[in-house]
């Protein structure tokens, strides 16, 4: 019972934060549209949610830390679902021609830019464009050496990178879906940069604390 008690905790914050943004969202762009809309929003939340029950039943919460990072992870993995358009993915394609909408997009280079560091020579690197798309991801950089035990250790990197880069590409998918935002390989390299930041960030803060240890 105490286990099960622990493990609500858990996900009740990212739960609480969810609905009060999912009524405002319900609100401003569900309410009154078609019944298949709204079940696509219903469809979106119920695999967040799943997901987040699946992941948090089978990790262990043997102390307030473990809890306290991983009901954070669920509140900022949701934060950048909430960013990137995720609540409105299934609302966009269920709608008559989003696919050809989507392939006339990138035909025609509508806010969809392939060519690699195009739009970083654009802005200045502390530019909200540029700044914004490297933080993004750098939190997931030192949340998977925290959750995983196996991505600790300094051989962990290439794991993280190749993660926070399947994020990323499946984030830019989701925009370029949805329309929400623009598409941009360079989104992907400075989402993938910072995540690895965040990485290296983690290892140093655990030198410095091994080292005061000794």
């Amino acid at each position: 019972m105490r286990n099960w008690l622990i493990k609500t905790i858990v996900i009740l914050p990212a739960l609480i934060v969810s609905l009060f943004y999912l009524r405002v969202l319900y609100n401003e762009s569900y309410s009154g549209t078609s019944s298949k809309r709204v079940g696509g929003l219903i469809l979106s939340v119920a695999l967040l949610y799943a997901w987040m029950i699946f992941v948090t039943v089978r990790k262990s919460q043997t102390n307030f830390l473990q809890v306290l990072i991983q009901s954070s992870f669920f509140v900022y993995v949701f934060a950048v679902l909430q960013l990137t358009g995720y609540f409105i993915l299934f609302k966009e394609v269920s709608s008559q021609g989003w696919w050809e909408k989507m392939n006339h997009r990138i035909s025609t280079h509508d806010h969809v830019n392939f060519t690699p560091f195009k739009t970083i020579g654009i802005y200045n690197l502390l530019d909200k464009q540029v700044a914004g798309n490297f933080i993004m991801l750098l939190p997931l950089g030192i949340y998977l050496p925290l959750l995983y035990r196996k991505l600790r250790n300094a051989s962990g990197f290439f794991a993280v990178l190749l993660i926070s880069f399947l994020v990323s590409v499946n984030i830019e998918i989701l925009q370029l879906a949805t329309n929400y935002r623009s598409t941009d390989i360079d989104d992907v390299i400075l989402n993938t940069a910072g995540a690895c930041g965040g990485f290296i960030i983690y290892q140093l803060i655990k030198s410095l604390a091994i080292s005061g240890n000794k």
